[in-house]
C-alpha cells in the first residue's frame, strides 16, 4: 500500500486480497491493471482497480456505481469472446475486479502501420466480436465503446472482447444516461455524439467502423479535430470500402454502409443480422467443433515477436539460453518465445521454471525438464507443486461413477497441462454426471478457455484415440 492512504492506484502493492501481485500491465482514465497470481488454484488473473481520485468529491458516488456496474455486467456476460470476471472485492476501501488473464495483443497493435489485414483475418475477427455482442445483448448489456484497443487476439485466432466499463444494463438503470457522452470518439455512433439515449445498434456501428478499418488500414472519417471529426459523423456518408481498398469483393461496400448508417434504424438491428450478411459472402469457413463452440477457419494473425538476440532486463542470458536448449528438446522452436515472454513475466528463476513446466504436453517430458532445471538451479524449484510431481497426493485416489482409476488418472493428467492442480477436482464433478470417457473429455473441455486448447484436448479422449 501507499502508506495509510489504501491507495493500490500509485505504487504496486504485494498483494491485493488473496492475489500476489506480479507485474502492472497498464494504467489507464479509470484505474490501474496489475497481473496477479491466485495461489490457491495456480492460475494468473488480471486485476483491475479504480482510482482514488475517482472516489473523491461529489463525483465519487457515481463513479463507484460505474464501477460496480461493470462488474455486474460484464458478471452476466460468460461467452468464449467475452473476457471472464471472476471475483469482485474492495481492499482497504479500494473496488477491484479479478478477471481472466488473456495473453493476446490488442488488435490495435495490428493497426499501428495502417495497413489492411487480410480479407479472411479481418472478417473473422468482426464476426466474433458480433458473437460477444449478440450475447451481451441477449443480456441486456450495451458495450458501447467497442475499439481496437477492447479487442483482443489470441495467438490461435480467437477474439476476446475486454471493457466492459461504460457498459449499461438496460434492465436495471439506477443512473441518469442523459447528456453523458461516453465512448471514443472515432468509433462512436452519431447518437452518442449527442448524448442521446443508445442502443445496442451503437455497438454494431462501432463494429462497422472497426472492421472499415481492419479492411483499409483507416477509419470511415477522418478529422484534424473532435469537432471536424463530429461534423464528418453527423453529415458525411463515408466512401465505398472497395474505394479505398480495390483488391475487396464489391460486396462489401453494401454491408459496410448499412452498418454505418446515420440513422440507428436504416443499419443492421442485431449482431445476428450483421453476422449472416458477412457469412453470406463466404468469406470464410465455419464450422462447429465437438464442444459446440463456432470455429472460424483461417491462419491466426501473427503477432510480432521479440527480437531473437532481446533479453528482459535483470536476466542472466546464459540461463534463459540454457531454459531454451532444454525447451526446444520437447516444444520445438517456440521455445524461445515462450521462454522471453515468461521471463517478462515472472521475477525469479525458479517461478520461471515453474511456469515453463505447464507448457511440455506429457509427463515424462515435464519430470525430465523440471530435473535439467533444478539441476540449473542448484537443486530447487520454488512455487506452488509442479504440475509434474508424482505424489500419491496428485493422483486420483479411487473409482468414480463407471470410470476406473486409470481413466481418472490420464484424464486429470491431460486436463491439468491446461488447467493446472484445479484438473483433479473438476475430473471427480465430472465422473460424477459422465457416462462415457468421450463425455467426460467432452465436459472437462468446457474450463479449458480457448478453442484450440480446448480442440487438443480433445483428441486425447479414448473414445478419439482408440
Amino acid at each position: 500500500m501507499n502508506g495509510d492512504s489504501g491507495d493500490i492506484s500509485k505504487t504496486r502493492p504485494p498483494h491485493i486480497g488473496r492475489y500476489r501481485l506480479t507485474k502492472t500491465l497498464g494504467r489507464g482514465a479509470m484505474g490501474v491493471v496489475y497481473l496477479g497470481y491466485d495461489e490457491a488454484i495456480d492460475r494468473q488473473v488480471a486485476i483491475k482497480t479504480i482510482h482514488r481520485t475517482l472516489l473523491e468529491g461529489e463525483d465519487g458516488a457515481e463513479w463507484l456505481e460505474r464501477f460496480r456496474r461493470e462488474v455486474r455486467a460484464a458478471g452476466r456476460c460468460l461467452h468464449p469472446n467475452i473476457v471472464t470476471v471472476f471475483e469482485f472485492g474492495e481492499e482497504k476501501g479500494i473496488p477491484y475486479i479479478v478477471m481472466e488473464y488473456v495473453q493476446g495483443r490488442e488488435l490495435r497493435d495490428y493497426l499501428k502501420e495502417r495497413q489492411p489485414l487480410p480479407l479472411a483475418n479481418a472478417v473473422a475477427v468482426a464476426v466474433q466480436v458480433l458473437h460477444a455482442l449478440d450475447h451481451a445483448h441477449a443480456c441486456g448489456v450495451v458495450h458501447r465503446d467497442i475499439k481496437p484497443g477492447n479487442i483482443i487476439l489470441l495467438p490461435d485466432g480467437q477474439v476476446k472482447v475486454s471493457d466492459f466499463g461504460i457498459a449499461r444494463v438496460e434492465a436495471t438503470s439506477g443512473m441518469t444516461q442523459h447528456g453523458m457522452t461516453v465512448g471514443t470518439p472515432a468509433y462512436m455512433a452519431p447518437e452518442q455524439f449527442g448524448g442521446r439515449e443508445v442502443d445496442r445498434r451503437a455497438d454494431l456501428y462501432a463494429t462497422g467502423v472497426v472492421l472499415f478499418e481492419t479492411l483499409t488500414g483507416v477509419r470511415p472519417f477522418g478529422g484534424g479535430s473532435a469537432s471536424d471529426l463530429m461534423y464528418k459523423v453527423l453529415h458525411d456518408v463515408p466512401q465505398p470500402v472497395t474505394r479505398v481498398n480495390p483488391r475487396l469483393p464489391t460486396e462489401l461496400d453494401g454491408v459496410l454502409a448499412k452498418a454505418l448508417a446515420k440513422a440507428p434504424d436504416q443499419r443492421f438491428q442485431s449482431a445476428n443480422e450483421f453476422i449472416a450478411a458477412l457469412e453470406k459472402l463466404r468469406l470464410v469457413e465455419r464450422e462447429v467443433t465437438v464442444d459446440g463452440s463456432t470455429l472460424l477457419r483461417v491462419a491466426p494473425v501473427q503477432a510480432p515477436e521479440p527480437p531473437p538476440s532481446s533479453v528482459p532486463p535483470g536476466w542472466d542470458p546464459a540461463l534463459l539460453a540454457q531454459a531454451e536448449r532444454f525447451l526446444t528438446e520437447i516444444v520445438g522452436p517456440v521455445a524461445k518465445v515462450l521462454v522471453r515472454r515468461t521471463a517478462l513475466q515472472v521475477s525469479s528463476p525458479a517461478e520461471l521454471a515453474h511456469r515453463l513446466l505447464a507448457s511440455v504436453p506429457n509427463e515424462p517430458d515435464r519430470l525430465l525438464f523440471e530435473r535439467r532445471m533444478r539441476g540449473v538451479l542448484g537443486g530447487t524449484i520454488g512455487g506452488p507443486k509442479t504440475m509434474g510431481s508424482t505424489s500419491a497426493a496428485s493422483q486420483m485416489s479411487a473409482s468414480l461413477g463407471s470410470f476406473d482409476q486409470a481413466t481418472l488418472e490420464a484424464a486429470r493428467r491431460d486436463l491439468a497441462v491446461y488447467l493446472g492442480p484445479i484438473a483433479k477436482v473438476l475430473v471427480k464433478q465430472a465422473a460424477l454426471k459422465a457416462g462415457t470417457p468421450l463425455e467426460l473429455y467432452q465436459r472437462l473441455a468446457e474450463h479449458i478457455p480457448t478453442a484450440a486448447d480446448r480442440a487438443a484436448f480433445l483428441k486425447r479422449a479414448p473414445a478419439l484415440t482408440g
